[in-house]
């Protein structure tokens, strides 16, 4: 099978230069942080790579495939570090592993051109450090990330590109592995389709993943309070909606409860604002622990928090207020004792009714003051339905 080696060359430079003017022009209008200099700079070393592989007839030395060797190993190993901090597992280790395996390259690259320079070696062993550049980004989103289908199948596409490098890493070993002339001529087509596949991960994988991360950040902002970590109100109407209908409907009983900080303006007073975020902090932690399987938590502003008990009686929901009231008694944050109380209002409905949140939550404010005019740190009951 004839393939125009020049041809493929031409095909992916300009793939590699319309992709780095793009990304360039992008990153104009974005702030430029570390993960996409790593890319971009990685973009830039494989057009670099590949120009001189262009121009490797023209160029008269014979240090020109080492060089292209390890400037595309050096753009791989970068894009593979972007890829790895977008996929939020780039640690020091992986950094180690990576300046080791590089460092290594090297020195094996230039070893195999000096001992041996009129054998072809380079490339064979330039595809194996690709292996072993590509394998962790390629298990991290087969095996250990796995959280959207875009990463497992790109996880999948790497693994066939490892595939390609590894059959042509074993060019040397084909006569002894009795691979035929057949056999090599498809391993060779593998060889760069894997590239081409490469590429493609490279740019569109990547951006998809650059997408999907921004959509997952704007959803985690729209849902969850930036200070607690819990559910924000708008989140947890949204959620707590059906569970009351579900409840409804299956005359199964449901209890709402409105808690919040006594005296709250006096801590952030007399302790400063930072003191008064660390006790909410810690009450959303603690009121987290007493909730079950299902069960919903969010802060409606300020010290204010609302829990659905979806599947709670009045005795049970006695039985989690109170021990919501309990566990923020001799509160330690940071080590040092800071002494907080909380009241709550409580309400449950046990007839199947269907009540709106917006009344459940009238009802419970009222319980809710009643608990602060009776001298706050206690739970107090509605019973107005």
């Amino acid at each position: 099978m004839h393939l125009d080696l020049q041809t493929l060359l031409v095909c992916l430079f300009l793939w590699q230069s319309f992709t780095v003017l793009l990304i360039v022009v992008y990153r104009l209008r974005y702030p430029q942080e570390q993960t996409s200099s790593l890319f971009i700079t990685a973009k830039y070393l494989q057009l670099a790579a590949l120009i001189l592989l262009l121009l490797k007839d023209f160029i008269d030395t014979p240090l020109s495939l080492p060089i292209i060797a390890l400037v595309a190993l050096a753009g791989g190993t970068l894009e593979s570090l972007a890829l790895l901090m977008l996929l939020r597992v780039f640690g020091s280790k992986v950094e180690r592993y990576y300046s080791i395996l590089f460092g290594v390259s090297i020195l094996v690259v230039v070893l195999m051109y000096l001992l041996m320079p009129k054998d072809p070696l380079v490339i064979p062993v330039a595809c194996l450090a690709g292996v072993l550049i590509i394998a962790y980004p390629a298990y991290i989103l087969c095996l250990k990330v796995m959280e959207t289908s875009l990463q497992i199948i790109m996880g999948l596409l790497y693994c066939l590109v490892i595939l390609s490098l590894a059959g042509r890493a074993l060019e040397p070993l084909y006569s002894v592995l009795g691979i035929n002339t057949q056999v090599a001529q498809f391993l060779y087509l593998f060889f760069y389709l894997g590239i081409y596949l490469y590429m493609f991960l490279g740019t569109a994988g990547i951006m998809l993943l650059y997408r999907e991360d921004s959509f997952a950040e704007m959803e985690r902002v729209a849902t969850y309070d930036e200070l607690t970590g819990i559910l924000n109100r708008r989140s947890f109407v949204l959620r707590a909606r059906p569970l009351i209908a579900a409840s409804a409907m299956k005359k199964l009983p449901y209890s709402f409860l409105l808690l919040d900080v006594d005296h709250f303006k006096s801590i952030n007073d007399n302790y400063g604002h930072n003191t008064g975020d660390q006790v909410l902090t810690d009450l959303a932690s603690k009121i987290e622990q007493q909730l079950g399987h299902g069960d919903l938590i969010g802060r409606f502003g300020g010290e204010e928090f609302a829990v659905l008990l979806h599947r709670a009686d009045e005795k049970s929901s006695d039985v989690i207020a109170e021990g919501m009231r309990t566990a923020v008694i001799g509160s330690m944050i940071h080590g040092v004792p800071l002494h907080y109380t909380i009241s709550i209002g409580v309400i449950t409905i046990e007839s199947g009714e269907r009540f709106s949140l917006n009344n459940l939550y009238k009802l419970c404010d009222n319980a809710l003051y009643q608990a602060k005019k009776k001298g706050r740190n206690c739970v107090v009951r509605s019973y107005e339905i």
